[in-house]
């Protein structure tokens, strides 16, 4: 049984209470609009204290759940945070604390309680976010014919992370360390969200086809990718091939970019104007489709490969 199949049979537990979505989405989603989502983060797993230090890892703990937020059309507002620490870091308490405190400065949100304990080897980190939206945006519900389009350029944190593995010289990538170490989440991204109609609205930090063929298939969609925009990136291609990455793969399968993908029946020559008065870069990379495949503009099947964590 893999991840996503043992989720598949926790969705078939009973529940008890209310639910207006449960297990399915970026959050689940409670009365009022309320969302609330976690994610966690493990030493060894997650991050590397070779490249990361342990500040960094909780702020990106809390990032994870932000975007889960964002991608749901919704504003963060509290997160819990849990962290079980062996007692040879105790010296980066301060620090770490230092770093929830800029967080919670440039999001606005309010750390509310969590736990804090010892381990015997490795750093663990959890974090549950709550948040509310206006009018949520799903996953379910793209439409035949919609363009789908991404809030960002996919494949530089799974390049960093690579490189960093790889134990290449730093100076090499330096202007992209901040993707993988230090991603931002742009909520500005709401207030075009307001002025357009959205379908369906996904993050990718699992991997653009592995995130999209959710929406897919709880849509009964496909969709086509138009390649150009990703054969076009001539310097991330070429720092990719450079250290023998497949550059193709890291934008495809890659994960860890902590940005929305939303199908929508606006045209790029209609949005561009909007997100580019509101300064957003927002690229259109295909349509949405009859079938059940991803498809590239030469009619190659694109088989989803984003990381399992089992």
């Amino acid at each position: 049984m893999n991840e996503f199949e043992f989720i598949n049979k926790i969705k078939e537990i009973s529940t008890y209470h209310k639910i207006n979505l449960g297990i399915g989405d970026d959050t689940a989603i409670l009365n009022d609009n309320m969302l609330i989502c976690s994610d966690s983060l493990v030493e060894g797993v997650h991050f590397s204290l070779n490249y990361f230090t342990i500040e960094e890892a909780v702020k990106k703990a809390v990032i994870v759940n932000l975007s889960d937020i964002l991608a749901m059309n919704g504003t963060p507002l509290y997160y819990l945070l849990n962290i079980s620490i062996p007692k040879e870091h105790l010296n980066s308490l301060q620090n770490i604390t230092n770093s929830i405190s800029k967080i919670n400065d440039e999001y606005k949100i309010d750390l509310i309680g969590g736990d804090t304990t010892s381990s015997l080897k490795n750093i663990f980190i959890s974090v549950t976010m709550i948040g509310k939206s206006n009018k949520i945006i799903k996953r379910n519900n793209a439409k035949l014919n919609d363009n789908i389009y991404i809030c960002g350029f996919p494949g530089y944190s799974a390049l960093v992370m690579n490189l960093l593995q790889k134990k290449v010289e730093k100076s090499y990538f330096e202007d992209y360390i901040k993707y993988h170490i230090e991603p931002r989440i742009n909520f500005n991204f709401l207030e075009l969200f307001k002025k357009i109609e959205i379908n369906s609205m996904i993050d990718i930090s699992d991997g653009l086809l592995n995130d999209l063929s959710h929406i897919l298939k709880q849509s009964n969609l496909g969709a086509e990718i138009q390649e150009e925009l990703f054969y076009n990136n001539l310097d991330f291609s070429f720092l990719a091939q450079q250290f023998e990455l497949d550059p193709i793969d890291l934008i495809y399968n890659g994960g860890e970019d902590f940005f929305p993908l939303f199908t929508s029946p606006i045209t790029p020559k209609e949005l561009y104007p909007i997100s580019e008065e509101l300064g957003l870069e927002v690229f259109h990379i295909g349509k949405i489709t009859k079938g059940n495949k991803i498809i590239n503009n030469f009619s190659q099947e694109l088989t989803p490969k984003g990381f399992l964590h089992f």
